[in-house]
């Protein structure tokens, strides 16, 4: 029969030992000890999203850290909505994932435009103006306003965070593979977002050469 803990499991501590009331919990915050607190506390942070389901949680007579969710506290999350569906109401994410294609199309197309142009303009004798391709910040802001929508939507479902709403905006990729986890998806879209931009460029290199 396993004896009961008086301190929670090793970890790198607050410096104070403690001798925590079997109401009194513990979690795990960037590898350190957090607590004691109550129950009514961890609901109050997992509320406001400082900690997550997977957090790691602790209490007297717990022989090791379990997973909030796996936990005696796991009533607390018994409300939380499942993950968005992957069948419904994922367009900005597709699009986004297949936006670098798109991309890489438009800039082929103005290119097989402009040889076209250059040699209409060289029989003809007349002067050559190119066409321009797209402006370097239409990509950005079109990126950042997709994943912006996109972790909107998840923010209001109840699975956006502080790093899903920066990456979104910035680092399209790291989005995709951090809104899979997130979801407990597999990162469908991330490698969607990888093959369309090898292809895009492909394809822009192909008219180019």
């Amino acid at each position: 029969m396993t004896e009961e803990l008086s301190a929670p499991p090793p970890l790198p501590d607050t410096g104070v030992a403690n001798t925590p009331a079997s109401n009194e919990w513990y979690y795990v915050a960037n590898g350190a000890r957090q607590g004691p607190m109550t129950a009514q506390t961890i609901r109050d942070l997992l509320t406001k999203k400082q900690i997550e389901t997977s957090t790691q949680v602790w209490r007297k007579g717990m022989p090791e850290w379990e997973l909030l969710r796996e936990s005696d506290l796991r009533d607390l999350v018994a409300a939380e909505p499942p993950p968005v569906s992957s069948r419904h109401g994922n367009g900005y994410v597709w699009t986004l994932a297949l936006l670098p294609l798109v991309i890489g199309v438009i800039e082929a197309v103005v290119s097989a435009s402009n040889q076209d142009a250059a040699v209409r303009s060289l029989a003809l004798g007349i002067p050559y103006h190119p066409s321009r391709g797209l402006p370097f910040q239409v990509p950005l802001v079109v990126n950042a306003l997709l994943g912006w929508l996109d972790d909107r939507r998840l923010q209001q479902a109840g699975y956006g965070s502080r790093t899903t709403r920066v990456t979104a905006v910035l680092l399209a990729p790291v989005y995709l593979f951090l809104r899979a986890k997130r979801l407990k998806q597999r990162p469908y879209y991330a490698v969607a977002w990888i093959i369309s931009m090898i292809a895009g460029f492909l394809i822009y290199a192909s008219v180019e050469g």
